[in-house]
């Protein structure tokens, strides 16, 4: 967020019998732009993360979204920023916790990690103001889901880009270079729609599967994605007014 630093740590919270699989955001930030940082995220949807510490469900509605391939390497975006992509080492079966529920808690903060015993001052931090909370909604595949969605994403790609001119086709050739198939996907798309390019009913098909099937895009991806499909038009229907 800005130019800030920010480091991610996968960790796990018991709190009355309940444990909580969460991801602690810890930013490096100047002295005395603590305060700044966390109005910036509580005008994001960030809240107070207390009741989650005290074995409460939840920390608020979603306003994240978190996505891996290979259960290490981290993607964490919401509406506007992307805060954190790279590689956290997680605890032992948290990944599979986390896949079971399809969301994730995250905390942030700035130098929380920075003292001994770091994980156990988070409730007191939540209660002193010094930390703020929301819920990831999760995306993990495995390598077999990545090749597939791959070749979901080359197709796609392939059928629209005749179509298109070569300038429209720029973000979408960058986001695939940059093994970002997801987001070439979306490129490619909003090309189309921008473009008023006929997009083959099968193609269309497809995109919207994957647009609404919870595993293959995340949440910010797959709300734009099927946005855009209400305003692409294709060869055998009308604008998706269906969606």
């Amino acid at each position: 967020m800005g130019d800030s630093g920010v480091d991610a740590i996968a960790i796990y919270h018991a709190a009355n019998q309940r444990i909580t699989p969460m991801v602690a955001l810890d930013y490096s930030v100047e002295p005395g732009t603590q305060q700044p940082l966390l109005r910036k995220l509580a005008g994001r949807g960030w809240r107070d993360p207390s009741p989650v510490f005290d074995g409460v469900d939840g920390l608020t509605s979603a306003v994240l979204s978190l996505r891996s391939v290979d259960g290490r390497t981290l993607l964490i975006e919401d509406d506007t920023d992307v805060l954190f992509e790279g590689v956290v080492v997680p605890p032992h079966g948290w990944i599979d916790h986390v896949r079971a529920l399809g969301a994730v808690g995250v905390v942030a903060g700035a130098g929380i990690t920075s003292t001994p015993d770091w994980e156990r001052q988070l409730p007191r931090l939540a209660r002193e103001k010094e930390l703020l909370g929301s819920v990831a909604t999760v995306t993990l595949t495995n390598a077999f889901g990545r090749e597939d969605f791959n070749a979901f994403a080359y197709e796609v790609i392939s059928a629209l880009r005749p179509a298109l001119p070569p300038a429209a086709l720029h973000d979408t050739g960058f986001a695939l270079e940059d093994d970002r198939p997801q987001r070439a996907v979306v490129e490619v798309v909003a090309s189309a729609a921008r473009h008023r390019v006929v997009v083959p009913a099968r193609i269309f098909d497809m995109l919207h599967r994957r647009a609404t099937d919870r595993r293959s895009f995340g949440w910010r991806d797959s709300r734009t994605l099927k946005r855009l499909l209400r305003k692409v038009r294709t060869d055998e229907r009308a604008p998706a007014a269906e969606l």
